[in-house]
């Protein structure tokens, strides 16, 4: 003699089970965006403050502080930090970003220049 119980075997269940809907994409602004990509802010920062994840790594390297102005090595202007992205900082770990196009340049410029606190 056979005896079979058969529980919750009805397909229906399965399908009554709804995955969670993806997180909503978060927009960032693009030249917030070219800051991210780039991996600026692994070394400067969030705020542009020298505080990035890999700067404990780059204990012997002068991190430039965007905030201040007196940090910087080729100056402050929108043009000098543009020119610096493009061409990078022999003997530092800032490498060229020559494959970025002049507008991307721009837009990164524009947002490390809005982080200035200490005008000079």
């Amino acid at each position: 003699m056979f005896c079979f119980i058969l529980i919750h075997c009805n397909s229906e269940n399965d399908s009554t089970k709804k995955e969670p809907p993806p997180p909503k994409a978060i927009t960032v602004p693009f030249p917030e965006a070219m800051y991210i990509q780039n991996g600026c802010i692994s070394c400067h920062g969030p705020e542009g403050n020298g505080r990035g994840s890999r700067a404990s790594l780059l204990k012997d390297a002068r991190i430039p502080n965007f905030q201040d102005v007196s940090t910087y090595i080729y100056g402050s202007s929108k043009q000098a930090i543009a020119k610096t992205i493009q061409n990078g900082i022999p003997g530092t770990y800032m490498k060229a970003y020559s494959h970025m196009r002049k507008h991307e340049i721009d837009a990164l410029a524009e947002y490390i220049q809005k982080m200035q606190k200490n005008q000079r």
